[in-house]
Protein backbone atom coordinates (compact mmCIF):
# COMPACT_ATOMS: atom_id res chain seq x y z
CA UNK A 1 0.00 0.00 0.00
CA UNK A 2 1.30 3.43 -0.90
CA UNK A 3 0.77 6.17 1.61
CA UNK A 4 -0.09 9.68 0.54
CA UNK A 5 0.63 12.53 2.90
CA UNK A 6 -0.84 16.00 2.75
CA UNK A 7 1.45 18.54 4.40
CA UNK A 8 -0.43 21.76 5.12
CA UNK A 9 2.39 24.20 5.76
CA UNK A 10 3.11 27.74 4.57
CA UNK A 11 6.80 27.89 5.55
CA UNK A 12 9.28 26.57 2.99
CA UNK A 13 11.85 25.95 5.74
CA UNK A 14 9.48 23.75 7.72
CA UNK A 15 8.28 22.02 4.53
CA UNK A 16 11.85 21.01 3.67
CA UNK A 17 12.54 19.78 7.22
CA UNK A 18 9.29 17.80 7.44
CA UNK A 19 9.98 16.25 4.02
CA UNK A 20 13.45 15.17 5.23
CA UNK A 21 11.89 13.69 8.37
CA UNK A 22 9.33 11.78 6.30
CA UNK A 23 12.13 10.49 4.07
CA UNK A 24 14.01 9.35 7.18
CA UNK A 25 10.93 7.41 8.30
CA UNK A 26 10.41 5.88 4.85
CA UNK A 27 7.30 7.92 4.12
CA UNK A 28 8.54 10.67 1.82
CA UNK A 29 7.53 9.16 -1.51
CA UNK A 30 4.08 10.74 -1.96
CA UNK A 31 3.89 14.10 -0.22
CA UNK A 32 1.74 16.96 -1.46
CA UNK A 33 2.20 20.39 0.06
CA UNK A 34 -0.74 22.76 0.47
CA UNK A 35 0.33 26.23 1.57
CA UNK A 36 -3.18 27.44 2.43
CA UNK A 37 -6.40 26.20 3.96
CA UNK A 38 -8.20 26.60 0.64
CA UNK A 39 -5.58 24.51 -1.19
CA UNK A 40 -5.89 21.79 1.45
CA UNK A 41 -9.69 21.73 1.14
CA UNK A 42 -9.52 21.62 -2.67
CA UNK A 43 -7.08 18.71 -2.48
CA UNK A 44 -9.20 16.79 0.03
CA UNK A 45 -12.38 17.31 -2.01
CA UNK A 46 -10.68 16.39 -5.27
CA UNK A 47 -11.50 19.77 -6.78
CA UNK A 48 -9.56 21.42 -9.57
CA UNK A 49 -6.59 21.35 -9.87
CA UNK A 50 -6.65 18.10 -7.84
CA UNK A 51 -9.63 16.51 -9.61
CA UNK A 52 -7.63 13.62 -11.09
CA UNK A 53 -7.74 11.21 -8.14
CA UNK A 54 -5.24 8.82 -9.72
CA UNK A 55 -2.69 11.68 -9.56
CA UNK A 56 -4.01 13.22 -6.31
CA UNK A 57 -5.41 10.42 -4.14
CA UNK A 58 -6.95 10.80 -0.72
CA UNK A 59 -4.15 11.16 1.83
CA UNK A 60 -3.51 8.60 4.56
CA UNK A 61 -2.03 11.27 6.83
CA UNK A 62 -2.29 15.03 7.21
CA UNK A 63 0.47 17.02 8.88
CA UNK A 64 -1.07 20.38 9.70
CA UNK A 65 0.33 23.73 10.71
CA UNK A 66 -1.94 25.92 12.81
CA UNK A 67 -1.22 29.40 11.43
CA UNK A 68 -2.01 29.68 7.71
CA UNK A 69 -2.55 32.73 5.51
CA UNK A 70 -6.27 32.08 5.05
CA UNK A 71 -7.25 30.43 8.34
CA UNK A 72 -6.03 28.10 11.04
CA UNK A 73 -5.43 24.43 11.54
CA UNK A 74 -8.46 24.41 13.83
CA UNK A 75 -10.56 25.65 10.92
CA UNK A 76 -9.45 22.66 8.85
CA UNK A 77 -10.00 20.24 11.74
CA UNK A 78 -13.54 21.57 12.25
CA UNK A 79 -14.19 21.25 8.52
CA UNK A 80 -12.81 17.68 8.47
CA UNK A 81 -14.91 16.80 11.52
CA UNK A 82 -18.05 17.66 9.51
CA UNK A 83 -17.08 15.37 6.61
CA UNK A 84 -17.71 11.69 7.43
CA UNK A 85 -15.52 10.47 4.56
CA UNK A 86 -12.58 12.67 5.57
CA UNK A 87 -12.67 12.81 9.37
CA UNK A 88 -11.04 9.39 9.65
CA UNK A 89 -7.77 10.62 8.10
CA UNK A 90 -5.16 10.82 10.88
CA UNK A 91 -3.97 14.38 11.53
CA UNK A 92 -0.85 15.49 13.35
CA UNK A 93 -0.81 19.19 14.18
CA UNK A 94 2.75 20.51 13.92
CA UNK A 95 2.81 24.13 14.95
CA UNK A 96 4.53 26.95 16.76
CA UNK A 97 1.29 27.79 18.59
CA UNK A 98 1.89 27.11 22.29
CA UNK A 99 -1.66 27.96 23.42
CA UNK A 100 -2.96 25.01 25.50
CA UNK A 101 -6.54 25.87 24.47
CA UNK A 102 -5.60 25.40 20.80
CA UNK A 103 -3.95 22.08 21.65
CA UNK A 104 -7.01 20.90 23.60
CA UNK A 105 -9.40 21.96 20.85
CA UNK A 106 -7.27 20.30 18.14
CA UNK A 107 -7.27 17.01 20.04
CA UNK A 108 -11.02 17.30 20.74
CA UNK A 109 -11.59 17.76 17.00
CA UNK A 110 -9.77 14.53 16.24
CA UNK A 111 -6.09 15.39 15.82
CA UNK A 112 -4.02 12.33 16.75
CA UNK A 113 -1.16 14.42 18.11
CA UNK A 114 -0.08 18.02 18.70
CA UNK A 115 3.64 18.72 18.32
CA UNK A 116 5.34 22.07 18.88
CA UNK A 117 7.81 23.67 16.48
CA UNK A 118 10.55 24.56 16.04
CA UNK A 119 12.36 21.94 18.08
CA UNK A 120 9.70 19.27 17.85
CA UNK A 121 11.04 17.32 14.89
CA UNK A 122 12.03 14.41 17.11
CA UNK A 123 8.53 14.44 18.63
CA UNK A 124 6.98 14.62 15.16
CA UNK A 125 9.01 11.55 14.22
CA UNK A 126 7.71 9.75 17.30
CA UNK A 127 4.13 10.74 16.44
CA UNK A 128 4.58 9.35 12.93
CA UNK A 129 6.05 6.13 14.33
CA UNK A 130 3.03 5.74 16.63
CA UNK A 131 0.74 5.91 13.59
CA UNK A 132 2.89 3.34 11.77
CA UNK A 133 2.74 1.05 14.82
CA UNK A 134 -1.05 1.44 14.96
CA UNK A 135 -1.26 0.45 11.30
CA UNK A 136 -2.67 3.83 10.25
CA UNK A 137 0.34 4.65 8.07
CA UNK A 138 2.37 2.08 6.13
CA UNK A 139 5.87 2.53 4.79
CA UNK A 140 5.95 -0.76 2.84
CA UNK A 141 6.55 1.03 -0.47
CA UNK A 142 9.44 3.14 0.81
CA UNK A 143 12.08 1.19 -1.15
CA UNK A 144 10.92 2.74 -4.43
CA UNK A 145 12.64 5.86 -5.78
CA UNK A 146 11.51 9.14 -4.19
CA UNK A 147 10.29 11.71 -6.77
CA UNK A 148 10.23 14.53 -4.17
CA UNK A 149 7.30 16.57 -2.89
CA UNK A 150 4.51 17.78 -5.15
CA UNK A 151 3.27 21.29 -4.61
CA UNK A 152 -0.42 22.15 -4.42
CA UNK A 153 -1.63 25.04 -6.52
Amino acid sequence: MDDYILLVEDSLDHTVLVQALLDLHGLGKHVTVAETLSQAKAYLLGEWPFHERDRHPRPNLIILDHWLDDGTGLDLLEWLHEKPTLRTIPVIVFTGCEDPAVRDQALALGARDFVLKPGGYEELGKAIERLVTQGLVDRSSAEEEDPGPAKAG
